[in-house]
């Protein structure tokens, strides 16, 4: 099995995009073409840039296909270095990815076997960043109920008439793919929020899920933030939310103060997170916060833990310090590829947001019910 990593690096103009583009195929990069932004109106910040995309294929491995962080932070500092952002960078199984890479605006193509030898000697030449702290193990959460109860308890605080879902994670996905696309806030973001509340307080809701409703209304309450973040080094926006995302914001705060849905360890992981990202709402961290510290000192999970309280209080430094650390100990789960120009909040919210994912994806579902009990 082969790794297949695809870039996309935007840059101010084309002399700087041939430049990234010839970075990138001395570093072994397979495929690399030049194209100049399209004119649309999704792309109105990077208008007159041009953009470089790439395809990198490494050695045979195992595991998950996805891109090294190493190979990640090399892209960034190039694209940086010339006045750009990295857009994308995604892992992918190679199947007939060389075939289907688009030559428009071609500028490199390496032969195969030059390719593989410069990958190799990259590859082989990184060393392994060990974490400061085991990592800890997942976080405990209830199992799942029946699919047709879940889905009956769910229609009770969010009516779906006239559709049809195999299950309550498929309503989550669907309200999302609505009011929240791809991550992005839309007009119709805030007037999702009550009804993604709802979900996360119904008691007849199984854990996950409502920990998954948690996770989907902090990206929303942080979208604006994160964005910013992430796209500090694009054209100039005014570094601020726009009214929608700001809308989206308030509308979180709105609901958190209801939102009592601490029955496991994951929910109530997430839910902190979220009153501290709001902390607006005045709502203050969740009691089990305290436990799972307790329960899980000296772990990775730790420095989550003081992130999480840092982002609460709202002061930089603090913010600066717990993002720093987080990326230390947990450095296959965030790879701290931030922009230099992104406000500390942003970076912090950014580093967030992954590691809450990373919590959801790796939790331990119990068939033993939750873990706190009714509050």
């Amino acid at each position: 099995m082969i790794r297949e990593m695809r870039f996309v690096v935007s840059v101010p103009d084309e002399v700087s995009a041939h430049a990234v583009a010839e970075k990138l195929a001395e570093r072994g990069h397979l495929l690399v073409a030049v194209r100049e932004v399209p004119t649309d109106p999704l792309e109105g910040r990077f208008a007159g840039w041009w953009r470089v995309h790439s395809l990198a294929v490494d050695p045979p491995y195992e595991g998950p296909l996805e891109v090294s962080p190493a190979e990640k932070k090399a892209v960034a500092a190039i694209a940086r270095k010339y006045g750009g952002q990295v857009n994308s960078a995604c892992g992918q199984f190679p199947d007939k990815a060389i075939e289907r890479f688009s030559r428009e605006g071609l500028a490199h193509e390496l032969d195969r076997a030059e390719a593989d030898r410069i990958r190799a000697e990259l590859v082989g030449g990184q060393t392994a960043v060990a974490p400061s702290l085991p990592a800890p193990p997942g976080l405990k959460c209830g199992g799942f109920r029946r699919p047709a109860a879940d889905l009956r308890a769910a229609a009770e605080v969010v009516p779906f008439e006239g559709h049809t879902f195999d299950g309550v994670g498929d309503l989550i996905a669907a309200i999302a793919s609505d009011a929240f696309p791809q991550g992005s806030v839309v007009p119709a973001t805030p007037g999702a929020v009550p009804r993604l509340a709802a979900l996360a307080g119904a008691d007849g809701v199984s854990d996950f899920y409502r920990a998954m409703t948690l996770m989907v209304l902090f990206q929303m309450s942080t979208a604006g933030r994160r964005r910013l973040a992430y796209q500090a080094d694009a054209p100039e926006d005014g570094g601020a939310e726009t009214p929608v995302e700001t809308a989206t914001r308030a509308a979180v705060a709105a609901v958190l103060p209801g939102l009592a849905v601490g029955r496991s360890e994951l929910a109530e992981f997430i839910l902190a997170g979220l009153s501290a990202a709001t902390r607006e709402a005045g709502v203050g961290m969740p009691a089990g916060l305290e436990r799972i510290a307790g329960r899980y000192a000296g772990t990775a999970r730790i420095p989550v833990v003081n992130l999480i309280r840092a982002v609460a209080d709202g002061a930089e430094e603090p913010m600066r310090t717990a993002t720093a650390a987080v990326v230390a100990a947990l450095p296959e789960v965030v790879d701290g590829l931030q922009s230099t120009k992104a406000l500390v909040e942003g970076r912090a919210l950014d580093t967030l947001d992954t590691v809450l994912q990373w919590e959801l994806d790796n939790a331990r579902l119990s068939k033993l019910g939750t873990v706190f009990g009714p509050r």
